[in-house]
């Protein structure tokens, strides 16, 4: 099941909680984008491949720094989005 189908089933989270799982759901998006697998993103960010299986399957939220080294490997980076923009306009993470 995708992302976008899966999400209109949750009724049970809040919209942060939603918010964190999307940013899960972008980075394995990209991941497979990128034709990469877990090894070679853990291998391009210094972590180990069971730290990426982790993050992708139990959908939690990394440390900061975890997050900017995955998000690099990606070749993604993390910014913050005035609240105020529109949800079209604002994302999580940015092509680099």
């Amino acid at each position: 099941m995708k992302w976008a189908d899966y999400k209109k089933q949750i009724t049970a989270l809040d919209p942060i909680e939603v918010h964190e799982i999307e940013i899960i759901a972008q980075l394995i998006q990209r991941r497979l984008e990128l034709g990469l697998t877990q090894l070679e993103v853990a291998n391009r960010s210094g972590l180990k491949q069971a730290a990426i299986a982790r993050l992708e399957k139990e959908h939690t939220i990394p440390r900061l720094d975890t997050l900017e080294r995955v998000s690099h490997a990606l070749g993604l980076r993390v910014t913050l989005v005035d609240d105020k923009q529109s949800s079209s306009e604002s994302s999580s993470m940015e092509h680099v």
